[in-house]
């Protein structure tokens, strides 16, 4: 081995004289070596034809100077330092490659490394590595110093942990909750640093079992640290009664309530009662299950209440029973008014569709069909009497003359204070005595019916009687109709009671109080 080592020592001599001769040498600047683990010092060498390798070193910068830690010579093959043996070996001894390998890297490995080459006729080179050893943190977390009660103020939930860290990693918690996390760093005396994050939150019951998650950062890890912590929140329990049935009603059987109830620490015990009276007998009531081992009374109509208790508290939930009377088909039970009040619970609701349509309901459309046929066959009998009463009663009113057949309102009508009718000797005049006064008076006598009175001179009786025989004589015979002669005067035209009785159409004339009569009909001369 003396031949070895003299022959190393001088080979370092003339490389130390010699110094770099060309880009020969080829490794990375820095390399990051993780704590505890192996490291690779990669070193490429340049060759060619010309070149001819003689040896290769790995060196170290200390303190006092630089450090061999490994040697290859072409002839004599390879050699590693007594204090680097356990931990140092070549991967590769060619003219090409001269790469070392390092295991369980120490902090005290970090520092700068050096691969030298010398070849024949260039001489010496060397190119030079950084190591950067990096610590891996341990990751943890840990649930707050006590336990989680719903209601009580801010409390720490958990604590992550990312212990010893080169350089420091990164700490935070990612959840739905809506509470706030703490950082805080710590340096350690070996060079790492410590980094924990505490997560603060006011407990809620309905958070019960989500997760909170710790995510981790740091360059020694290939992907993101992430560790779950779920949360165990203490709470009362939360009852809900649920039954088979909806609708209860007498006679019926099998009837059961279950409650449930959510808690944390789960319910030690549940217990039933009645609030508005005695327990009825032929009931079960074991842990959360209450039913009725007989069928359904009216008495059975109550509030019942289900009592559920853990380390938490008490928590209680009504449920009103209401027994109605049998339903008349077995289809649905018949739906009541009234009852008795009702505490709001579940299990009681009843839908628009659970309640039947009652029986009762058919008899009473046929009655009504048969009321409205009845009221109008009525109203096809009182309107022929509606119009004939109107006709009536405006020829009782009607003001005005049969010369010009026109109406004339109550204020026109007063301020006609004479009558317009002819006199006895005119009719003299137009016609002469063709029948003497008897004829007159016999017309008079025949057309008594038809004289036109005021209101005040005839009694209601008579008025409807003789207004009603007209009025059929009216509509059984077609009148005539007048003749128009634009830009004429008119004359009335008084007609001898004489001639009237053998030549006239009956009703044509009509017989004033002066003893004249006087056609209806318009004559134009």
């Amino acid at each position: 081995m003396e031949p070895f080592y003299g022959l190393f020592a001088t080979l370092l001599v003339v490389h130390g004289l010699a110094g770099a001769s060309g880009n020969l040498v080829a490794a990375p600047a820095k390399v990051d070596a993780v704590l505890g683990k192996m490291i690779t010092l990669g070193c490429h060498i340049q060759m060619t034809a010309d070149l001819t390798l003689i040896q290769t070193s790995w060196e170290r910068q200390v303190p006092s100077g630089r450090e061999v830690l490994a040697v290859y010579h072409v002839r004599h093959g390879t050699h590693v330092s007594p204090d680097f043996a356990h931990r140092v070996s070549f991967v590769s001894t060619t003219d090409r490659d001269v790469s070392i390998s390092m295991k369980a890297v120490d902090l005290a490995d970090q520092g700068s490394y050096t691969c030298k080459v010398s070849t024949f006729p260039l001489g010496n080179d060397q190119a030079s590595t950084d190591v950067n050893v990096l610590v891996e943190p341990k990751v943890y977390v840990a649930s707050g110093p006590a336990a989680l009660l719903e209601g009580e103020g801010e409390s720490l939930v958990a604590t992550c942990v990312a212990e010893r860290g080169l350089p420091a990693a990164s700490v935070s918690w990612e959840t739905e909750l809506s509470g706030r996390a703490e950082t805080q760093r710590r340096e350690e005396a070996d060079g790492t640093a410590s980094v924990s994050a505490r997560y603060l939150w006011k407990p809620r019951a309905d958070a019960q079992g989500k997760n909170l998650t710790c995510v981790v950062r740091h360059p020694t890890l290939e992907n993101d640290f992430r560790k779950d912590h779920t949360l165990n929140v203490h709470f009362a329990p939360t009852v809900l009664v649920k039954g088979e049935k909806k609708n209860w009603y007498a006679g019926q059987a099998d009837v059961t309530l279950i409650c449930e109830a959510r808690a944390n620490p789960p319910v030690r015990e549940y217990a039933w009662a009645r609030l508005d009276g005695a327990m009825p007998d032929g009931v079960s009531a074991v842990s959360n299950r209450f039913a009725f081992t007989r069928p359904l009374t009216l008495n059975d109509s109550g509030v019942y209440r289900c009592q559920a208790t853990n380390q938490m508290g008490v928590r209680s939930y009504n449920v009103s029973l209401w027994v109605q009377e049998p339903p008349s088909t077995t289809a649905a039970p018949v739906a009541t008014t009234g009852g008795p009040p009702r505490v709001p619970a579940a299990g009681t609701a009843r839908s628009p569709s659970d309640s039947p349509t009652p029986a009762p309901a058919r008899d009473g459309t046929l009655g009504v069909a048969a009321g409205a046929a009845a009221g109008a066959a009525l109203v096809l009998i009182l309107a022929p009497l509606a119009v004939c009463f109107s006709f009536l009663r405006k020829r009782r009113t009607f003001r005005g003359d049969y010369y010009t057949k026109q109406y004339l309102g109550p204020s026109d009508a007063q301020k006609e204070t004479h009558m317009d009718v002819l006199q006895p000797h005119e009719l003299q005049e137009v016609y002469g005595d063709r029948g003497g006064g008897g004829g007159s008076q016999e017309l008079k006598a025949k057309l008594s019916a038809d004289l036109i009175y005021g209101d005040e001179e005839r009694g209601g009786d008579d008025w409807a009687e003789r207004g009603l025989r007209l009025l059929c004589r009216r509509l059984q015979r077609p009148q005539a109709a007048a003749p128009v002669r634009a830009a004429r005067p008119r004359q009335r035209l008084a007609v001898p009671a004489d001639d009237c009785r053998d030549n006239c159409a009956d009703g044509d004339y009509v017989a004033h109080v002066d003893g004249s009569v006087i056609s209806r009909r318009e004559w134009y001369v």
